[in-house]
């Protein structure tokens, strides 16, 4: 009698330990299922660029703001010519194409330029292509020019009184990198794009052309890679507000 009750508890702890084996077994087939079902979700949202490489979901900021970029000059209008021969025209374009660029990259925000290539658009064209486009913002390009050459740095100009909080955040990310060059702080400025814009608008100076050192520092890549990413990180912050 003892026997069959041994052999039958032998018998029940053998079954229990089988039932808890398929429970597992199915569990893992039901995880592994889900991890699937997770994964071709994320994979799915990625291609539709709401991933970073970190894994977690973020919508493009600035989504609905209008950027317009001003490259200044441009065709027959040469700008302010460098010690070296340098044309205003020539890097004040390269620049807003990467402001352009880096702006589509890190927002859904629409970037237009107020010319692409080497042609001379009006003052006043300039300024209706801002309104037209009901811009959030108007960002005007330039390199500065003086009759002595010794002269060099970084100016922001605004004209409207509204605006000049707007100048004073852009100047600022222009200054949190060092820059190389003299901080010429945020003024006044009586230009016709921004006289006559109703909507937000800077002009900024990005160093003096006529200047030897501030030529060369224009012309190089790392300059105009990091004045981009300076003022792309203060627009950011602007329309974020």
């Amino acid at each position: 009698m003892k026997k069959k009750k041994l052999y039958f508890l032998l018998l029940l702890i053998v079954l229990i330990f089988l039932a808890l084996s398929l429970i597992k077994v199915n569990d893992i087939k039901i995880l592994k299922t889900v991890d699937k079902i997770a994964f071709a979700a994320q994979i799915n949202k990625q291609e539709q660029g709401l991933i970073k490489e970190n894994n977690f979901i973020e919508e493009k900021i600035l989504k609905g703001k209008t950027i317009v970029i001003d490259p200044g000059h441009g065709g027959k209008d040469v700008g302010a010519i460098g010690q070296s021969g340098t044309l205003e025209k020539d890097v004040t374009l390269p620049l807003a194409k990467n402001l352009q660029r880096e702006l589509e990259k890190k927002t859904s925000a629409t970037v237009i330029l107020t010319r692409d290539k080497d042609v001379t658009p009006s003052l006043k064209d300039r300024v209706e292509l801002a309104k037209s486009k009901n811009a959030d913002l108007f960002i005007s390009i330039h390199f500065d020019a003086f009759t002595s050459n010794g002269v060099n740095g970084i100016t922001t100009y605004y004209n409207n009184e509204a605006d000049r909080s707007l100048a004073a955040l852009i100047h600022r990310h222009l200054f949190k990198p060092d820059m190389g060059t003299r901080d010429r702080g945020v003024s006044f400025g009586d230009y016709f794009v921004l006289r006559e814009n109703t909507k937000p608008s800077i002009l900024l100076e990005l160093g003096y052309i006529s200047n030897a050192e501030d030529e060369k520092r224009i012309n190089s890549q790392t300059y105009q890679t990091q004045a981009s990413t300076a003022i792309v990180e203060g627009v950011i912050e602007y329309l974020s507000n």
